[in-house]
């Protein structure tokens, strides 16, 4: 039986942590995937809110930003097919950043309970997403103990 591949499957099959999915799998994930509409400068969630899922970029750009001494730092500006929110995957932990629009944008969620209720479902699929998901994770964290050591290492913190 041949599937058809829709947008939303074209947006999946891109994103790393659906990579390598087969197109059966990708139409689970897509049956349980969002879509959302925002307008330029509004919050898709707030720093320090519980977390509710991932978001997909379909089109548009979202800026992540977080509150340090009064003021709002941008972190990052990510744009389409990049995802951001995936640590609430795992767990309802605040969210560390704020995300909002900066123009009209549309995204796909894919939120924590539809996962939950996936890995018991499926469970052969929801471990290979979060088995992804996992080495994500750990690849940003060797690159954020990289860039601490090189910090460290240029003088901001020795060691005697």
């Amino acid at each position: 039986m041949l599937l058809p591949k829709t947008e939303v499957i074209a947006i999946l099959e891109k994103t790393p942590i659906f990579t390598g999915l087969s197109l059966l799998e990708l139409k689970k994930i897509e049956l349980i995937t969002h879509e959302r509409s925002y307008i330029a400068d509004e919050v898709v969630f707030h720093e320090k809110e519980p977390g509710a899922g991932m978001y997909i970029i379909k089109s548009g750009s979202v800026k992540l930003t977080k509150k340090s001494g009064g003021k709002q730092i941008k972190v990052i500006t990510l744009k389409d097919g990049e995802f951001f929110g995936e640590l609430a995957l795992l767990d309802e932990s605040p969210r560390s950043a704020t995300a909002t629009a900066t123009v009209k944008t549309e995204v796909l969620g894919f939120y924590r309970p539809d996962f939950l209720s996936l890995l018991s479902r499926e469970p052969k699929l929801g471990s290979k997403v979060l088995l992804k998901l996992a080495q994500i994770l750990a690849a940003r964290l060797r690159s954020t103990t990289e860039t601490s050591v090189k910090g460290a290492v240029n003088g901001s913190e020795t060691e005697s």
